[in-house]
């Protein structure tokens, strides 16, 4: 393999990652030839890549131009075009159609972006490296886009004959791509371009990665250190690009995208959701689906939920989603595309307020997790084995809202250690006046099911009484607290009637808070139906 470099022609080493570009690119207004979309001249054939393990060889239902193993068991399968394909959206199409067909990676999109590895090559992802291997290659075999659209039973005959998507018909004539729901690519595109330009060095963690600098020949005495490429997130879409060397300071990551010919849309490294007429429960369903992958959305009493912080209280707790704030989220959860008849191709939108509606109103959900309520310590699971780290646990179905360096519990404690604990629960008591023995007994079980408490099912409500003001009543209730959260308790008036005692303890319980505690009552306890239905269902 020989490549013309700068007017030198170059063999190309057997050792090396070797690629070659499956189209042809124009040069720019200064004479240059550059792979990128806005340069795009021809496309002279197209690949199919991971035949063999993420797709079956039993789906090349058209004979391959060339076949290429490029791991054991793995292979590229080539076709020539009987004719170079100079329509850039007509191109662009057959790769999305070849995509949505599973017969390629959705990083696959584009034509400009197109590397196919070359037989003299070795394979770099594997250790030791794979060498490449040519198993069919018969120039002779070119085809026609209708050729490859037929034969490979693809889904686009609206992209040879120029008829909308949005113009399909019950016969099946025309027919187009109606895939609702497009999963995030499996790798990151811009990692894998980096890899083929022989850039990528390593994962430095969290979403970091250490790379050679695409324009490293200018940096001074040509210094290869100090670049890094970082993953997108929902604060960075398209990821960041950092160089520290001074040439550099004005690029950022759409100059990284454009060196790789990376389109945005496959940088952002997220589904795509898109809206076809008459299919929004399938939207709904895709959308419910990947806010379930967020690992922030949850379901509680038929309602969308997450968990937050109080920023006042720095309290934990389980705060509604509202419509406007569902909008959001799935704006950040998914791409969401429409259909654009004036540029005959799909188009980023926000996510349709009706479509978020449906979700937001419905009474089932089939992928969000049922969130219990909150655990604000190690918490015990049905089976009697212990909850040590924080975040969602599918069998309490119960958030983990603490810090687990701060906890050790032993798995298995002797009894000895339980009367010493107990020991030091009743010194934390010694100052308070018990009536009697049974209500310091009283004090203890308070503390026990306050720790407790996200591992029962019911729980007895706890009622503090004293003959006169200034006796500690408040500084118990606060001890108490302590057991169940870090944070001080928010004391509230008792309900009046049974009316406002249930909409108190609905708002109160939806949130999970650790303590409903009542103060200054200066009469009897009521038993409002609504609190003795709390107290004693799980």
């Amino acid at each position: 393999s020989w490549r013309f470099d700068g007017g030198n022609l170059e063999r190309l080493s057997p050792e090396s990652n070797n690629y070659f570009s499956l189209a042809s690119f124009a040069p720019n207004d200064n004479g240059e030839y550059k792979r990128r979309k806005a340069q795009f001249a021809a496309l002279y054939a197209v690949m199919l890549d991971d035949i063999g393990t993420k797709v079956d060889m039993e789906r090349l239902t058209l004979d391959p131009s060339w076949l290429l193993e490029t791991s054991a068991g793995n292979y590229q399968a080539g076709y020539l075009l009987e004719a170079p394909l100079a329509d850039g959206k007509v191109a662009d199409r057959l790769m999305d159609a070849i995509v949505e067909a599973t017969l390629c990676d959705p990083g696959a999109k584009g034509p400009q972006s197109r590397l196919a590895r070359l037989p003299e090559a070795v394979n770099g992802k594997h250790s030791p490296p794979f060498r490449c291997r040519l198993r069919r290659w018969d120039p002779s075999r070119r085809y026609s886009v209708e050729e490859l659209v037929e034969g490979l039973q693809l889904d686009m005959a609206w992209a040879v004959r120029g008829i909308s998507p949005q113009s399909r018909s019950e016969s099946g004539t025309s027919k187009p791509a109606d895939a609702v729901y497009i999963p995030q690519p499996d790798e990151n595109v811009v990692i894998a371009a980096l890899k083929r330009e022989s850039l990528y060095k390593s994962a430095l963690g969290n979403s970091t990665h250490d790379i050679t600098c695409p324009w490293v020949e200018e940096h001074t005495e040509s210094l290869d250190g100090g670049t890094a490429y970082f993953e997108p997130d929902e604060h960075w879409p398209l990821g960041g690009f950092n160089c520290l060397h001074g040439h550099c300071a004005h690029r950022h990551v759409r100059d990284l995208l454009e060196h790789l010919a990376v389109d945005i849309d496959s940088a952002r490294m997220k589904p795509v959701i898109r809206l076809h007429p008459g299919e929004i429960h399938r939207v709904a369903d895709a959308a419910e689906q990947e806010l379930a992958k967020t690992g922030r959305h949850y379901q509680r009493g038929d309602l969308i939920v997450t968990v937050s912080t109080d920023p006042s209280s720095g309290e934990a707790r389980i705060q509604e989603i509202g419509q406007t704030a569902l909008v959001r989220d799935l704006a950040a959860a998914a791409t969401w595309e429409r259909f654009d008849r004036r540029s005959d191709s799909w188009a980023r939108v926000d996510p349709p307020t009706r479509h978020s509606a449906v979700l937001f109103d419905s009474t089932e959900y089939l992928h969000l997790p049922v969130l219990n309520g909150l655990a604000r310590q190690p918490v015990l699971r049905p089976d009697g084995s212990l909850v040590k780290s924080p975040g969602y646990d599918p069998s309490t179905l119960l958030f983990g809202v603490f810090d687990e360096i701060e906890f050790e519990v032993d798995e298995q404690p002797s009894r000895e250690q339980a009367l010493a604990a107990l020991a030091a629960l009743r010194e934390l008591l010694a100052e308070f006046a018990f009536s009697s023995p049974e209500d310091e007994a009283a004090a203890l079980a308070a503390i026990l099911t306050a720790a407790i408490r996200p591992s029962l099912p019911s729980a007895p409500m706890f009622h503090v009484r004293a003959h006169t003001m200034g006796v500690g009543k408040s500084y118990l209730c606060e001890l108490i607290t302590a057991f169940a959260t870090p944070r001080r308790g928010t004391p509230m008036s008792f309900p009046n009637d049974d009316d406002e005692c249930r909409k108190l303890l609905l708002a109160e319980l939806l949130r999970a808070l650790a303590v409903v505690e009542f103060d200054n009552l200066t009469g009897d306890l009521l038993p409002h139906k609504s609190l003795c239905t709390a107290l004693t269902s799980a």
